[in-house]
């Protein structure tokens, strides 16, 4: 069936509203970086105690669910995936491009991270070079390490988890777009039922559903289902797939954070549901909305949304060996540290990636102009 033909809306009205999204991409950064240096890496958090000044920001609101934040870059991918598809030419063309917006920024980034890493530290952040030459590829060390018959293989970085997830989503959502004959949406559809299916399964404890779910990310496709249904819903398509597609997507996202092993419920706290709220809110608002909103359009926030991918990339580890090379020991010290880490990273996205990224394009000759800047 071939994908209905639209109205074309304005493009320079359409670009402006498009970079309220590249600010919901500086909300999701900005939240993984509180979460990161206010929760995790300190006595309070799941991480090595590496922070030399304790919990002393474990008091902010909300920044224990700052991991959050990655769920909303889901939903973004979502929505801008869709987009991209819908402008590609073939599977080929779309999977290159999307290796020119990903292996450069990650190949720069990582090089630094295990410069700064290797040369100051901390110990448990250092990694060997094969774990680094492996963490490029966007496939997990520890999978590679199996393989190879060495135990303790780990990423370079730990946030670089989601990359993975995301290509695996970038892989299936393209075979699906460009095999499915016009039946996208529908073809996501059963793929989120069955995967909805396999997860409930690996919860309920089923042998070899848990690896089978972790294959096809059972726990976080509900976030670029929730994208996908609001790139349709954009461009449209208001039909009841779409809408089923969208409620249900926050009612098995919100499943994940309420059902424990064995499908035990357990009551959530406050802040997961203020900030799972937030979350979708967010995401809905700043993808659906064709007024410009005065937080979302603003140049700052949308500045630091087209510098997020390296800023993600960078601000961990990265940013972790520059506390220790620097001998930082209090807050102010670190607030200055990502200061100056965000500044690196959006030099790199205007001056080295950007610039890098459009010289590829044009060594493929007919591809499109990308759906906004910070694509």
């Amino acid at each position: 069936m071939a994908q209905p033909v639209r109205p074309r809306a304005d493009p320079a009205s359409e670009a402006a509203r498009l970079r309220q999204v590249d600010s919901l991409r500086a909300i999701a950064i900005l939240a993984v970086v509180v979460y990161h240096y206010a929760i995790f890496w300190t006595p309070a958090g799941n991480g090595d105690p590496l922070l030399p000044y304790g919990e002393a920001l474990a008091w902010i609101p909300l920044a224990g669910e700052g991991h959050q934040g990655v769920y909303l870059f889901f939903i973004v991918s979502g929505f801008v995936i869709t987009l991209s598809l819908r402008r590609a030419k073939s599977l080929g063309e779309f999977a290159v491009l999307r290796g020119i917006r990903l292996w450069p920024t990650l190949i720069l980034c990582g090089s630094l991270t295990f410069a700064a890493t290797t040369i100051f530290g901390p110990d448990t952040l250092r990694v060997s070079v094969t774990e680094y030459l492996v963490s490029l590829t966007f496939v997990p060390p520890a999978h590679v390490g199996k393989l190879m018959g060495v135990s303790g293989y780990t990423w370079l970085d730990g946030a670089y988890w989601t990359l993975w997830t995301e290509v695996r989503f970038y892989v299936l959502a393209g075979l699906m777009f460009f095999l499915s004959g016009g039946r996208f949406l529908t073809c996501w559809a059963v793929f989120f039922a069955l995967s909805t299916w396999v997860g409930l399964l690996a919860l309920a404890g089923v042998p070899l559903a848990d690896p089978f779910a972790r294959l096809i990310f059972a726990e976080h496709q509900p976030y670029f289902t929730i994208g996908i249904a609001l790139a349709a819903l954009r461009q449209g398509e208001d039909g009841g797939l779409v809408r089923a597609m969208y409620v249900l997507g926050i009612v098995v996202a919100i499943g994940y954070g309420v059902l424990g092993p064995g499908l035990a419920p357990h009551v959530p706290g406050l802040d997961y549901l203020i900030v799972s709220l937030l979350v979708f809110g967010l995401g809905t608002l700043g993808t659906l909305s064709t007024r410009r909103l005065p937080v979302l359009s603003w140049g700052g926030a949308v500045l630091v949304g087209q510098a997020s991918y390296a800023y993600y990339l960078l601000h961990q580890n990265f940013g972790l060996a520059m506390l220790s090379a620097l001998g930082v020991r209090g807050v102010a010290g670190m607030i200055v540290v990502q200061a100056l880490v965000l500044g690196v990273s959006i030099a790199l996205t205007l001056y080295l990636e950007a610039p890098l990224r459009r010289a590829l394009r044009r060594q493929v000759r007919g591809f499109p102009a990308p759906v906004r800047a910070g694509e």
